[in-house]
């Protein structure tokens, strides 16, 4: 079989290689490479740059309406085409041109957090479990029939970092098997459920700022969510301070939201419906991370100070 694949970040290297390795890719489509960095200097995607390792051919288009693109596409004479996490919508007739359809590795367990996020919208909603789904393409968003689905529990140690990595070689494992059974065959498709779709909206960096009138639960879950990026903050007098890990408080209080209630070797926070959240790990600008301990060995703050939204 002809199989294309389209990827670009660092969660759909795993399959490309999986893929590689089992099936004939005779092209691999990613996002073009973009400046990148402090010195803003072009960088391959992550995609892109293993593809190249494997000695793939690579075509990055930044859009797939135009007609040269699409006859390109379609001289390569698909069987198959594996998209996992790829940014760009296909088109329908980019969709109807494998013999065997379009199939996507998404990292939720569909219909719950179509779109974008789910990773960082299921640890933020406060989700127990999340997983991967392998899935028939259709025209809407993350709305085709599921050919194989796997979940995994979500602790509270979790990150998107670690659920990232998880979900990641996760669905390689899976599409791999889901391919060889789908071709064969073995595996019907079973259309989503109609009840419980969520949409998991894009992540904008002005959602990371905290609002500490929030239960303590959902500022915990959120800094969790929001790591490593783009990374929960706060201000201390003026100061930006990104608010890096965590930890729930049982006891309650009467402060105001915001309130620093103890810090003497730990900071301990004042959050809405009178709960309190330990400030596990936090960073100033341009500094590296650091535990609170090292932060208060060098940073004086007094009980009764507030942090805030600027």
């Amino acid at each position: 079989m002809n199989i294309i694949f389209m990827g670009t970040p660092d969660f759909a290297v795993p399959s490309l290689k999986f893929m590689e390795k089992n099936y004939n890719i005779v092209a691999v489509y990613s996002q073009p490479a973009r400046p990148s960095g402090r010195g803003m200097k072009t960088k391959l995607s992550p995609v892109e740059k293993n593809a190249k390792e494997l000695n793939l051919k690579t075509i990055t288009p930044s859009t797939l309406k135009q007609e040269d693109v699409f006859l390109q596409f379609k001289n390569l004479k698909p069987d198959l085409v594996v998209v996992v996490a790829y940014g760009l919508l296909l088109p329908e007739r980019f969709l109807l041109t494998p013999k065997f359809g379009c199939i996507n590795g998404h990292a939720s367990l569909l219909p719950r957090w179509r779109g974008a996020a789910p990773i960082q919208r299921a640890i933020e909603a406060g989700d127990h479990k999340t997983g991967s789904c392998i899935m028939l393409m259709e025209q809407g968003m993350d709305t085709g029939p599921i050919l194989s689905s796997k979940s995994i529990k979500i602790h509270t140690s979790d990150t998107s970092k670690t659920i990232h990595d998880k979900l990641s070689n996760l669905t390689a494992e899976m599409l791999v098997k889901t391919i060889k059974e789908y071709i064969d065959g073995k595996v019907v498709p079973i259309k989503q459920k109609e009840d419980g779709v969520k949409y998991a909206e894009k992540i904008v960096k002005d959602e990371a700022v905290i609002n500490w009138s929030l239960p303590s639960i959902n500022i915990f879950n959120k800094v969790r969510a929001f790591n490593p990026f783009p990374s929960t903050y706060t201000y201390l007098s003026g100061v930006k301070i990104k608010i890096v890990e965590t930890k729930l408080c049982k006891d309650s209080n009467q402060f105001e939201p915001g309130t620093i209630i103890e810090c003497n070797k730990k900071i301990i926070v004042a959050c809405g419906n009178k709960s309190a959240l330990e400030i596990k790990y936090l960073q100033k600008s341009g500094k590296n991370i650091m535990s609170v301990k090292d932060f208060l060995n060098g940073t004086k703050i007094s009980i009764g100070e507030k942090f805030g939204n600027k």
